[in-house]
């Protein structure tokens, strides 16, 4: 494809070379350059890609593009295309090679998105993409929607937390939302391989850095707004927040959103889209009543009625019906048959979301990924209705995240669980001490019992040891996740492998 063609839908000024300069590829690590790449210098918080454009040349790049601070335009005009006349950096003197085209654009990030959607052409046109964002129920909303699809029988390609499944290849996801063009080469894969559907999160940082811009997403829904992600690699507040969480709608054709949240009028106020609401609350074009909790044999699920007609999900609490009404509103639009939704809601099983751990110890034990205030307070209400003996929670909290997270899951362990276990979750870079001491601030302001122990293992170790038969155990925040990322490195900690392990060791 010639360089020109990837830059239709975005003005773009180029500082050297050619505009049919040949593009095989897209990148926009260096590392992933090969012959005639097109190389996209991204400017992030720790590295700046313009600073690689050489070793990118090396490797092969036939193009460059950077961001116009980089590169002083002057310019004679050509419709979107400008022919600029010099070459000096706007960051000082740096020797660019002279073989490599170069282009700039006033975001490089912008410009990534719609670039790889042009150079994989544009396939979401080709598919009907539904967009799912939200603090929690984004990951059990998209399986139950990729569910209900397939039963229907159409192939459904998936992006999430937990995996990315495109076409037949299933591989481990890296973020929720992937990079722009990994996104865009996702769904190409999808949309040959025949999906008719491709269901994904939508976080609020892939909408702030542009990864979901040159979607043309069909159906997009809200689940709801809680205080996370608040902090100063994230978002500055809580508007700030919503903000970014809004332009979804902006992008689709249908929304869907949950009214009973707080945030729904901020979310929906620009929306560009026809707009359905649901609910569990209140009057709504979906409306969920008569929920019950069930729990057969330490297998948990809830009963509820949608509109008057009766439904089961395979899961506990309210808030599993807020995302199987999500689900099933979706799948509503697209005339899914009720009997098949009735039918796949009841066998759908979510990876680390409340998933039990069969143990012959007398307790229930469960897996969430429950790693904010909100998702915490969510799974722990919900137990509670259970009516356990003893309600246990084991949790830490990740490094390089607001510290206000860790004192707000302290204070909501100490309010609602009767013994909390504080440990290691990924520190990252800190020490996890430090993190400890600060939800151990939280739970100082309440009177929840609790121990403090630093190796996650040990303290998991602890809790099982401890728990005794018609209690509850919750092992909190890693859930579908397989390490520990301390100091840079990923260490394995399959937490379901290893609370397996401890119980065996404990009969």
């Amino acid at each position: 494809m010639i360089l020109k063609a990837l830059f239709e839908r975005i003005p773009a000024v180029l500082c050297q070379g050619s505009w049919d300069t040949d593009i095989a590829s897209i990148a926009m690590c260096s590392k992933e350059v090969t012959n005639n790449s097109l190389f996209i210098c991204i400017k992030g918080m720790e590295q700046d890609g313009h600073q690689y454009i050489q070793e990118a040349a090396e490797r092969g790049a036939a193009a460059c593009l950077v961001e116009e601070a980089f590169w002083k335009k002057s310019a004679s005009v050509h419709g979107n295309l400008k022919q600029a006349e010099k070459k000096t950096s706007a960051y000082g003197e740096l020797k660019l090679p002279e073989q490599m085209t170069i282009v700039s654009v006033q975001n490089t990030r912008e410009a990534a998105a719609w670039a790889a959607a042009a150079f994989y052409r544009y396939p979401s046109k080709e598919l009907k993409v539904i967009g799912i964002t939200g603090t929690k129920g984004k990951t059990s909303t998209t399986f139950m929607i990729r569910d209900i699809l397939e039963a229907a029988g159409y192939k459904t390609g998936l992006l999430g937390t937990i995996d990315y499944e495109i076409g037949e290849e299933k591989k481990r996801a890296e973020r929720t939302t992937p990079e722009a063009i990994d996104i865009q080469r996702y769904l190409r894969k999808m949309a040959d391989s025949g999906c008719r559907f491709a269901v994904m999160e939508v976080s609020s940082q892939g909408l702030k850095l542009h990864r979901a811009d040159g979607i043309l997403f069909d159906v997009g829904v809200f689940t709801n707004l809680g205080r996370d992600h608040i902090g100063p690699k994230e978002h500055k507040d809580m508007a700030e927040y919503a903000h970014y969480k809004s332009l979804l709608f902006q992008k689709c054709c249908f929304g869907i959103g949950n009214i009973d949240d707080p945030y729904y009028r901020e979310i929906f106020k620009d929306a560009s889209c026809q707009v359905c609401t649901y609910s569990c609350r209140q009057k709504a074009d979906v409306q969920a009543s008569d929920i019950m909790l069930v729990n057969r044999n330490g297998q948990l699920g809830t009963f509820f009625k949608v509109n008057g007609e009766e439904y089961a999900v395979s899961a506990p609490g309210e808030f599993s019906v807020y995302n199987a009404v999500a689900a099933i509103t979706v799948c509503r639009h697209y005339g899914i048959d009720q009997e098949i939704i009735r039918k796949a809601l009841k066998t759908i099983r979510v990876p680390g979301r409340v998933e039990v751990i069969d143990n012959d110890r007398g307790y229930l034990l469960l897996i969430d990924y429950a790693h904010n205030a909100m998702s915490l307070k969510n799974v722990l209400e919900t137990m509670r209705r259970y009516h356990p003996r003893q309600l246990w929670v084991l949790f830490g909290c990740g490094g390089g995240r607001s510290a206000a997270r860790r004192r707000e899951m302290g204070c909501v362990a100490g309010k609602y669980a009767d013994f909390t276990v504080i440990t290691s979750d990924n520190p990252r870079y800190e020490e996890p001490e430090r993190i400890m001491q600060t939800i151990e601030e939280g739970m100082k302001e309440t009177k929840g019992q609790y121990q403090m122990m630093v190796d996650r293992k040990e303290a998991m170790r602890f809790m099982l040891a401890q728990g005794r038969p018609g209690d509850i155990l919750i092992l909190a925040g890693k859930g579908h996740e397989q390490y520990q990322e301390i100091k840079g490195d990923y260490l394995p900690f399959n937490e379901r492998k290893i609370a397996q392990e401890i119980l065996a060791d404990l009969d």
